[in-house]
């Protein structure tokens, strides 16, 4: 295959528009790839460069990108829906001379799971509970499918007495969940996240839910009634429209990313407008950047994709593998990490990965991550 149409079944398949002959197309170039690769490799990590070289030399990747890393990361992420088990990291490459990681020690990546706290107050653990109806709610009937989600089907007919009753949706560290609302509004539910929302969007004059922690919308369009969502630091306000929202306590600031429509956000006495392909930025101040909308998704689309400081990333695989994380050397939180790789890949390999292009060690006792400075790596 050419370039472009290298390129072009990409796309396809990122957005979800691929046929079956095509990601057959797609993953039979990436097999002949792999195998040329593989001819006299080194170790696997040699294979997998190999081929995200090929992906960056045979395909024309916007030139709006910034950062070459970037275009590294896109075809990482390609590489790892094809192979699950790729690995992508920025950075000079180390022999380490004393890890204490054995491979497979066992801490799991996270899965589908989240309580459920009815209006009532009963909290309900969805892992626990069988398909079908789980409850019935003025005038909502409340759903647990096969796929791991939540479904609320809104019943207009059914009579209520008026009044507001809430469900709240919490995910523990290691979880995720998807949640239809009675609006037929879609939300991802990130790990360490809660959401509180009516159960019945029947004669209301908004659609208000309040998060806490991280959440990707797709909002069902209604001019009358808007949708609003609220953090305990600003107020995001839509008519139907995708975008994401990370608002977790522990984080210093809280990112509001549009992907399609527009939202307006405020905070205190500012506000701005996004357009799709911005970033709100909120810390003591509210900026508005540009950026590749997608970056801001991978967590729900199953990929962990990193661009801060150890101290971060770190917070992020805690949240995700439910570890608690002690630092042994307090100078290792500003270590520079950029990457790309499989949320459900097994800690043991993640962190094998980050000390070899890091000056960091890493030591499992249980669930306790112990971070310190290696002082034997070598070039």
């Amino acid at each position: 295959m050419n370039r472009q149409t290298i390129y072009n079944l990409i796309q396809k398949h990122q957005e979800g528009r691929a046929t079956a002959s095509e990601k057959q197309a797609l993953t039979n170039w990436y097999n002949k790839v792999s195998s040329e690769a593989s001819e006299f490799p080194e170790d696997e990590d040699s294979v997998h460069e190999e081929i995200l070289t090929r992906l960056l030399s045979e395909i024309d990747f916007p030139k709006s990108r910034s950062f070459r890393y970037k275009n590294w990361a896109v075809a990482a992420s390609i590489l790892m829906i094809l192979s699950v088990g790729a690995f992508f990291f920025a950075g000079k490459r180390r022999q380490i001379t004393n890890s204490t990681i054995t491979l497979n020690q066992q801490i799991k990546p996270g899965s589908n799971k989240a309580f459920l706290v009815l209006a009532n107050g009963k909290k309900i653990f969805l892992a626990d509970v069988k398909n079908g109806k789980i409850a019935q709610q003025e005038g909502s009937q409340v759903i647990k499918t096969s796929d791991g989600q939540l479904v609320y089907n809104d019943n207009p007919a059914t009579p209520t007495d008026g009044s507001s009753q809430y469900n709240t949706i919490e995910t523990p560290k290691g979880g995720q969940y998807q949640l239809l609302l009675p609006d037929g509004t879609r939300v991802w539910l990130n790990a360490a996240s809660s959401l509180k929302y009516p159960v019945s969007f029947t004669s209301a004059k908004e659609r208000k839910v309040e998060l806490s922690g991280e959440a990707y919308f797709e909002v069902a369009h209604n001019k009358n009634i808007p949708f609003r969502v609220v953090t305990d630091k600003q107020l995001v306000e839509v008519l139907g429209t995708h975008f994401n929202v990370n608002a977790y306590h522990d984080e210093l600031d809280t990112k509001t990313t549009l992907l399609e429509g527009a939202i307006k956000i405020t905070a205190g006495d500012k506000n701005t407008t996004l357009k799709p392909g911005q970033e709100a930025d909120l810390t003591g101040t509210l900026k508005v950047s540009e950026v590749d909308p997608r970056d801001a998704i991978d967590w729900k689309n199953g990929f962990f994709r990193f661009d801060d400081d150890l101290e971060i990333v770190m917070r992020q695989i805690a949240r995700w593998y439910d570890v608690k994380i002690i630092y042994d050397d307090e100078s290792v939180k500003k270590e520079p990490l950029v990457g790309v790789t499989a949320r459900f890949s097994d800690i043991s390999i993640l962190l094998k990965k980050i000390e070899q292009i890091t000056d960091v060690k890493f030591i499992i006792e249980g669930s306790t991550i112990i971070v310190t400075k290696n002082k034997q790596t070598k070039l």
